[in-house]
């Protein structure tokens, strides 16, 4: 199915591969429905990452939005690539992928899972 938006076409498809689940398919990206919850207890989209470093200092990972934090991959002296998650951060109900800018290596995590941040607050930091 073709459906119009703004004048931009998006081809879709939808599949039920198993009770109680859905599979999108947009532009050949993939969206799943169903059983499968994340840590917020809402639906996860597969295949999404969302995250950000500060922009005031590239060396501290600060948090883009209140929430809480549901699961640390990080911790201190890891080394880290451009786009490598750190952690997990649950915000209006869906599970952001918090993922870091630069290379470098953790010189500290400031933050614990089942911990609530404000936006801005700071996650981590790197050496």
């Amino acid at each position: 199915m073709q459906i119009k938006i703004k004048g931009k076409i998006y081809n879709i498809e939808v599949f039920e591969p198993q009770k109680g689940s859905v599979t999108v398919r947009v532009n050949g990206q993939e969206f799943n429905f169903g059983e499968k919850k994340n840590s917020c207890g809402r639906l996860k989209e597969k295949g999404k990452g969302k995250g950000t470093s500060s922009k005031e200092s590239k060396k501290e990972i600060k948090a883009p939005i209140t929430g809480v934090i549901s699961k640390i991959f990080a911790k201190e002296g890891d080394p880290i690539l451009p786009g490598q998650k750190i952690l997990n951060l649950c915000a209006m109900k869906m599970e952001n992928e918090i993922v870091s800018e630069i290379e470098g290596k953790i010189k500290k995590v400031a933050v614990k899972e089942g911990q609530t941040v404000k936006s801005n607050e700071l996650l981590a930091e790197l050496e």
